[in-house]
């Protein structure tokens, strides 16, 4: 069950430490002042995996939709439309400040937290230019605490430039994380995966590295911006469907808009087998929350767009 949690109603999740009042949400401890300040609400998911030998809590942001005030990229004729998108589209309506100013001010609440990683989802910039992704590194560089970094579209094309800057953003990608196709971030008896650049199918190169890392076993939890089509609980591709202008099914399966070719395919029957290591899948993009089965044993979660201000938290934990 995802529970929401907002800044203006924790007062009963408000402890004492020293002089300062801090929020507590599952096993993570936050600056209320700081919380406030941006104007960020949370989404708590709670995920029992008996094999854990300890609990895990971590954050999760994706859909914040980040844009640099350096705007010199941007074609002229398109300048409208990117101002409307800070001032408006993705301005927090709690603290009014924009996705930007939230992005430079989430260190402080990361560093704070005792997360034990940052999950990002994708569409963190609204679209590729490289003033938004060294914004991006800038703040990355601030963080004190593992992150996982799974691309898509919006990070990466240069919509409503003026130019298309596709070698520089790939070294840019690289000097952030290397830009993997798997992200992999593992511990001793936890692996997180992340499907990069979700908005495409998956390489041949990132379906091998998901082959090795779900051979050893451990309970994977899948982050990716796009989600994954239910044949046993279509609610999300029904809601999908409603919302959606053109009627498109926005996630990953066959007659989907995300049409798997062979490669992504296979992953994603690994992903959905019987004895699959995935014990949950995270994922962002249709802007809305919703949860329910992937597959009898695998729950999907999809969260609240970052640019609202929320952000997760994911608790796994040993037992109920």
């Amino acid at each position: 069950m995802i529970r929401n949690i907002f800044f203006c109603m924790l007062l009963t999740g408000l402890t004492m430490l020293g002089e300062e009042q801090m929020i507590k949400i599952g096993g993570l401890t936050m600056d209320a002042a700081k919380v406030k300040e941006l104007g960020l609400t949370f989404e708590n998911v709670v995920i029992t995996i008996p094999e854990l030998k300890k609990d895990y809590d971590f954050l999760w942001i994706a859909d914040i939709h980040v844009i640099s005030e350096d705007l010199s990229e941007v074609a002229e004729k398109d300048m409208n439309v990117v101002k409307s998108r800070i001032d408006k589209t993705f301005r927090n309506r709690h603290s009014g400040k924009t996705s930007l100013e939230v992005w430079r001010g989430l260190p402080d609440v990361i560093n704070t937290s005792g997360a034990d990683g940052v999950l990002l989802g994708g569409d963190i910039c609204d679209f590729g230019s490289l003033a938004s992704m060294r914004e991006l590194k800038a703040g990355f560089e601030r963080w004190k605490v593992p992150f996982l970094f799974a691309r898509a579209d919006h990070d990466t094309e240069p919509w409503w430039m003026s130019s298309k800057p596709r070698a520089e953003m790939n070294e840019l990608g690289k000097a952030i994380d290397g830009n993997p196709d798997m992200l992999v971030m593992e511990f001793d008896d936890l692996i997180v995966a992340g499907f990069n650049n979700a908005t495409s199918n998956l390489t041949p190169a990132g379906l091998a590295r998901f082959k090795e890392i779900y051979a050893k076993k451990k309970p994977i939890i899948l982050v990716t911006h796009v989600p994954i089509r239910s044949e046993l609980d279509t609610s999300l591709s029904d809601e999908c469907m409603r919302r959606d202008g053109q009627k498109r099914d926005l996630t990953w399966g066959a007659k989907c808009f995300y049409s798997p070719n062979a490669v992504t395919a296979e992953f994603l029957k690994l992903v959905c087998a019987d004895d699959s290591p995935v014990r949950a899948v995270l994922a962002g993009h249709l802007h809305y929350r919703w949860e329910g089965q992937l597959t009898p044993k695998i729950r999907q979660y999809l969260f609240t767009p970052g640019f609202t201000g929320n952000l997760g938290v994911i608790s796994l934990r040993r037992a109920q």
